[in-house]
């Protein structure tokens, strides 16, 4: 059942992302908003442009300023994190009930699952920073500083260790490397004890 909810989800939020990059796709043509076809997708995708920046946080005044390709763009990321959460939601009531028959025999299981959403959901923290970033989201926003407030910890020492080459922030690429060797050291470790 959950399988299926997962699926009815997936083709869902396909949808709506290929919509979004439709609708970018025909901007990036210079597409008139007079065409059909433009007037169709951007009747179907200006709600969930609307809706994303009510979900970001950004506000009324500043929304408009982020250029047309980068509202756009946020709203495909809010989809794919939107879709993402859910499904990690829908897999933890999957394994629930498995998890209350013998809560003794798969305190392994739940752990390693716990401590790989963690790890999954701060490397997508850290991702949709950066790609937030990248599309100029105000730092006035609340899930700018969301963001900010949970990856700073980590990039502010290797910013301070790694200087910028010629203006590029390698960083998050270091960050990454570090959250991954930091993921299969754990996880090795849970392979022995388990």
């Amino acid at each position: 059942m959950i399988n299926t909810i997962i699926q009815v989800l997936d083709i869902i939020f396909g949808v709506v992302g290929l919509l979004l990059i439709l609708r970018i796709v025909l901007h990036l043509f210079k597409v008139p908003q007079e065409n059909p076809a433009m007037r169709i997708v951007t009747l179907i995708t200006d709600p969930l442009i609307s809706l994303s920046g009510k979900l970001l946080g950004i506000p009324t005044y500043r929304r408009y300023d982020l250029s047309t390709i980068g509202e756009l763009a946020a709203a495909v990321i809010v989809i794919w994190v939107g879709r993402t959460l859910i499904v990690w939601v829908l897999q933890l009531l999957l394994y629930a009930p498995m998890w209350f028959r013998n809560p003794l025999g798969s305190i392994g299981t739940i752990l390693i699952f716990i401590l790989r959403l963690v790890f999954d959901l701060y490397s997508m923290a850290l991702l949709v920073r950066i790609l937030f970033e990248w599309i100029r989201i105000p730092y006035s926003s609340r899930a700018m500083r969301f963001l900010w407030n949970i990856t700073e910890p980590l990039l502010a020492p290797i910013r301070r260790v790694l200087p910028s080459f010629g203006g590029l922030d390698f960083s998050p690429l270091i960050a990454f490397f570090l959250l991954n060797l930091l993921q299969r050291v754990v996880f090795t470790m849970l392979g022995w004890i388990f």
